[in-house]
């Protein structure tokens, strides 16, 4: 069989692409096939051939019809035939289309034998070119057809009209076989260009496909690396909570000071190890852009605060002095995944201290207010003095340091659209940039002390650094107090003294003492014994190792208008303290009535613990009693319905890990309770999961109201009783 098209490349033998191709020839053949026959047979209804040869035209037209016919059953059946056979379709109506070619031929052949060039001649030869042109470029992807359907329908009329034998004929002879080498030409041209176009393309589909199933196979490994990395986890993490329940059991009361330093060494090796399982987690999850951020509104200045007096003793005990600097602007609230922040500030602030020959490290902690309610938190950590360079000191470069710890790290701030740079200049030390966004909950609309307790107290600070002396005298007078800074032993006692005999003598006097002396102490006894100035109430800011000093505990039993505040020092601490020496006000005795237990409530929560691990009940039982709770114990959900039917709870931890979704199960029924009985009281329910904390929104969907992870720590459960208990007694 005759084959007019054989595919040499992988384009042509695409089957999608050739029937696009073949396609959009069949579409515009349909309107060339119906206006060719339109076109000839208005000739001849116009025109004067039908009359003169009127056998012969009615001859033409029926030929013509039969070929169209016979083209059109291809063409119009396109989506049936081809689905059959492709290459069958191409080749038969290539075929067909020769045949319509060559009668079309014959048609123009009669008539300018017959009429030469003139008539219907005429229009018939001006339409056959506009045709055939717009042939060319339908037909072009198959360059061999091309070529020979153009010399079928035009070569014999040429070389008809030459051989009329007149100027007329010869020169529209010519014209037309000039045009029939122009359109093979433009044929082939267009051909090469339409393939190559379709090689090309063909080719970046191929390689984008190429690059999406590479994609899709490293993104499964990457799911895959990462469920293994969170099941391996989640068991080594429970594993590590047995070890860390069953030590927490072990009563230290009754240990030998070895022991219970063995058993304080274990705890913090379990612990670290809690948090390298964690971190491994938490960087798998990164990596893979599954990270869930849990963000709860929390007061920024107090975690701040916190964050730093949690590693004070760490710093003291490797005589490392901690300063810190704090926006006095900063608003009250904010909402932010405060865990994930104080992991990130921890986490560096231990990279910082684990440097060697580094004496103090400065933590400075900033808030720009941008658009709407959105801000971005910058907390600076640098072994150098600060503001002496911003995060462009061109003197600094990027520091090149890795670790999984500073990865971690990255991403989170990333995840809390922020950034982490850690800077380095031979000069001025080592600084760490942490930039996080957080959203504004409220500002605080007064200064802390601005009711002025103090108003009219004179204080001299002594011996206070550099670096935060300004900003302490600030906040000391905005509390009503005036305040005069003094360096060293002289001029302390000369000050003290000189006020004195001028009836202008100081209340207070607060001593700063460095780490490595005890200048604080000395400086202490030397205006104790002066009679004159004896009586001043004294503040001495050393840290814990240094007040623990049998000379300290001595010095203040003999002197009860001392006492001693631990650095780095905290204003709410402060505060309170002046308050209490200056005013004889016992802070601790006015907070008393509302710290009748641990948890800070007149009567005893009942607890109801839902938990089907033996261990796991005693840990967590005798964690709830040491905060002063009542607990009753539920083995499973079904058990722990029948209770809060019958019994009356203030709160209910769940493990929400017990089989068969027993805990969802549980908590439905408890809700559904609660809607049956019409109660106006919302039973909190705290699930306790082994995961890490990113299932907020699956917990909270569940019914639950909040959750905690295992191994649960003293200090995360004290703090979710304080918020639900507290709530639920309102």
């Amino acid at each position: 069989m005759l084959h007019f098209f054989v595919p040499a490349t992988k384009v042509q033998k695409d089957r999608a692409i050739m029937r696009e191709t073949d396609a959009r020839v069949a579409k515009y053949s349909r309107r060339g096939l119906i206006l060719n026959f339109i076109v000839f047979v208005l000739c001849l209804a116009f025109g004067d051939f039908q009359e003169k040869e009127h056998n012969l035209a009615i001859v033409l037209v029926t030929g013509l019809l039969l070929v169209t016919l016979v083209r059109s059953y291809y063409l119009f059946r396109f989506d049936t035939l081809y689905a059959r056979a492709p290459t069958r379709w191409r080749n038969q109506y290539f075929f067909a289309s020769c045949l319509g070619a060559a009668w079309w031929s014959v048609i123009l052949v009669t008539l300018t034998w017959l009429q030469g060039m003139r008539d219907e001649t005429l229009v018939m030869w001006l339409y056959s070119v506009v045709f055939y042109s717009s042939v060319a470029n339908v037909f072009a992807p198959y360059r061999h057809f091309l070529s020979l359907y153009l010399a079928i329908g035009q070569v014999p009329a040429a070389i008809t009209a030459i051989m009329l034998g007149t100027a007329e004929g010869a020169l529209y002879g010519c014209i037309m076989l000039v045009f029939y080498v122009m359109l093979s030409h433009q044929g082939k041209v267009t051909s090469l260009a339409y393939w190559e176009r379709l090689e090309a393309h063909y080719s970046l589909r191929e390689r984008a496909q190429g690059l999406e199933n590479e994609k899709r196979t490293s993104q499964a490994q990457i799911e895959l690396k990462n469920e293994f990395l969170v099941n391996l986890g989640q068991e080594i993490r429970s594993s590590i909570s047995d070890v860390m329940s069953t030590l927490s059991l072990i009563d230290d009361s009754q240990l030998s000071e070895h022991h219970r330093e063995l058993l304080t060494t274990a705890n913090k090796a379990t612990g670290r190890q809690i948090d390298l399982v964690n971190n491994v987690v938490d960087f798998s999850k990164i990596t893979t852009k599954t990270l869930v951020l849990d963000e709860v509104e929390f007061d920024l200045r107090r975690v701040l605060e916190k964050f730093v007096q949690d590693f004070t003793l760490d710093a003291h005990q490797q005589g490392i002095e901690l300063y810190y600097s704090f926006d006095p602007n900063m608003p009250l609230r904010v909402k932010g995944d405060v865990a994930r922040l104080n992991q990130i500030l921890a986490t560096l602030l231990n990279h910082t201290l684990k440097a060697s020959r580094i004496e103090h490290v400065y933590i400075e902690a900033r808030f720009h207010q941008e658009q709407d309610d959105l801000g971005e938190l910058q907390v600076i950590i640098s072994d150098s003095e600060k503001n002496v360079a911003g995060e462009n000191d061109p003197e600094a470069h990027e520091s090149n340091q890795k670790g999984i710890g500073l990865s971690i790290c990255k991403g989170l701030a990333e995840c809390m659209g922020g950034s982490i740079h850690l800077r380095e200049n031979k000069n001025r030390g080592n600084r760490i940039f942490i930039n996080v966004t957080l959203q504004v909950v409220s500002h605080e609309d007064r200064r802390f002390g601005s009711e002025q307790k103090l108003r009219g107290k004179r204080a001299l600070l002594v011996d206070l650094p550099d670096s935060n002396a300004n900003a302490l005298a600030d906040e000391i007078n905005a509390w009503g107090m005036s305040t005069t800074i003094a360096s060293g032993q002289e001029q302390t006692i000369t000050k003290l003294r000189e006020q004195a005999a001028n009836n202008t003598p100081f209340d207070l006097v607060l001593i700063f003492t460095k780490l490595n002396n005890m200048n604080g102490l000395a400086l202490s006894r030397e205006i104790a014994a002066h009679p004159d100035i004896a009586d001043v109430k004294q503040i001495i800011a050393m840290s814990i190792l240094q007040s623990d000093s049998p000379e300290m505990k001595l010095h203040l039993r003999s002197h009860p208008q001392i006492c001693v505040i631990e650095k780095p020092i905290m204003r709410r601490r402060l505060h309170d303290v002046a308050v209490q020496k200056l005013l004889n006000l016992n802070i601790d005795d006015e907070r008393k009535p509302q710290e009748r237990d641990v948890l800070g409530l007149a009567v005893m929560p009942r607890v109801l613990l839902v938990e089907d691990h033996r261990v796991d009940q005693m840990v967590i039982s005798a964690m709830l009693k040491k905060l002063g709770c009542y607990v009753q114990i539920a083995n499973n959900g079904s058990e722990a319905v029948e209770i809060v039917e019958k019994e009356r709870f203030d709160l209910v931890l769940m493990d929400y890990d017990m089989k068969e979704q027993d805990s969802i199960i549980a908590t439905q029924k408890i809700r559904a309770h609660e809607r049956a009985s019409n109660s106006l009281r919302h039973l909190p329910i705290v699930a306790v999961t082994a995961a890490q904390s990113d299932s907020d929104q699956e917990v909270l969907s569940a019914g639950m109201d909040d959750h905690i992870s295992k191994p649960i720590r003293y200090d995360d459960l004290e703090s979710r009783l304080q918020r639900w208990l507290e709530n639920s007694r309102v």
